[in-house]
């Protein structure tokens, strides 16, 4: 092959090589909504777990950095808010139950942010003397550095039928 011939394969290889399309980024992992709603209902019951043992530093470690709590009309906006109404409502019902339970968890297919509904009830003494309260809740959940943490966390009471006709 001459000189001449090489440099003409060379230059049609080099043209053929810029002319060729881009290869494509590599393909994002598929998010796997059903895992992320277990992940979801899996923090929120340990959670649960973490008031039930009143472990403060657990449930704190539960809120974004820049989370709110919004309760019966009361917003508490950061930890900082969220954690001194918590001493409030423990220092007032020192021997106070608390469950909830979902019956709803989304999440958005983007996987880094859900929502979680469902219901409560807080009985203040811990003994079934002092009348419970109901109500419902719903919490928006944000994945933050792999983790699940609660953006925003409201609820209210829900009056029972009895009161409603009273009130």
């Amino acid at each position: 092959m001459s000189v001449r011939n090489a440099c003409g394969v060379v230059l049609v290889v080099l043209c053929l090589a810029a002319c060729a399309a881009p290869t494509p980024p590599p393909a994002e992992p598929a998010i796997d909504l059903a895992a992320e709603e277990q992940a979801v209902r899996d923090a929120s019951m340990a959670w649960l777990q973490a008031v039930q043992a009143r472990d403060a530093a657990t449930i704190d470690g539960y809120f974004a950095a820049n989370a709110a709590s919004i309760f019966d009309g009361e917003v508490h906006e950061g930890p900082t808010a969220i954690q001194m109404n918590r001493e409030q409502e423990w220092a007032e019902n020192p021997d106070f139950t608390m469950e909830w339970t979902t019956t709803e968890v989304g999440v958005a297919a983007s996987g880094d942010l859900a929502y979680e509904r469902g219901s409560w009830i807080f009985d203040p003494d811990g003994a079934g003397d002092a009348p419970e309260e109901r109500g419902e809740y719903l919490t928006v959940w944000q994945k933050i550095g792999g983790q699940w943490k609660a953006l925003y966390d409201a609820g209210t009471t829900i009056k029972a039928e009895e009161e409603l006709m009273e009130g």
